[in-house]
């Protein structure tokens, strides 16, 4: 049995999605992690003795604020979509005000690294709201005091979800067949499955290199 001192406790928002629960499985069998964190308003279904549940609506900060202490990584795996949140407002509420605040106590609680999902595109200045949300949440992270910040951008994400999304479905069916023709600077609009997204962000948490933006293609070499 390593000892706690060797260990990491670790963090983690949105276990109970696709590239969230790839992770927290992930976390479970490290043995370099002694406690998984899981803040949520549904608790997973994956059980382990590590994992402590947290149950939270992130409406207020205060009441989690004491989750962060001692924490080595706080993963961020939250994202939804428009349609789903039901609105834009609705949707930013989730995509872009839940990392803020797991940033805002990451950086009080002197937590040494977050390792949060974006989306390939985003772009604070970009005319889509989906991508600009996006592109916003990344310069509000990185804009608090925390020593290592990563942002991975994967293309569409392919894997077993618990809602139905044709569209996402149908595109990920065809970006599948046709990866192949999607060479050189298009290579990293290839679909991407969840479980290596969650192995990168592993991967990521522990290396050495600083490296703010991880693009698809670097998250598939990562993680594949």
């Amino acid at each position: 049995m390593i000892s706690n001192s060797l260990t990491q406790k670790v963090l983690i928002a949105g276990a109970t999605g696709l590239v969230g629960g790839a992770l927290l499985e992930i976390l479970t069998k490290e043995i370099t992690v002694h406690e998984i964190i899981v803040l949520g308003r549904t608790e997973p279904t994956f059980i382990s003795s590590k994992i402590k549940f947290v149950k939270t609506d992130f409406i207020n900060p205060d009441s989690i604020s004491d989750c962060f202490e001692g924490v080595h990584t706080v993963f961020c795996c939250i994202g939804t979509i428009i349609k789903t949140a039901g609105s834009q407002e609705a949707f930013r509420n989730v995509d872009y005000g839940i990392p803020e605040t797991l940033a805002k106590l990451a950086s009080k609680n002197k937590v040494k690294s977050m390792i949060v999902v974006s989306s390939i595109g985003a772009d604070a200045q970009s005319s889509n709201f989906y991508l600009r949300t996006k592109g916003e949440m990344e310069s509000c992270v990185s804009s608090y005091k925390i020593s290592k910040t990563a942002f991975l951008r994967p293309s569409l994400i392919s894997g077993p979800r618990k809602e139905f999304r044709w569209k996402e479905t149908i595109s990920s069916v065809f970006l599948k067949l046709f990866s192949f023709l999607l060479i050189g600077k298009f290579k990293r609009y290839r679909a991407i499955d969840h479980d290596v997204i969650a192995m990168a962000m592993w991967r990521i948490s522990n290396s050495a290199n600083n490296t703010r933006i991880y693009e698809s293609e670097d998250i598939q070499w990562i993680g594949g």
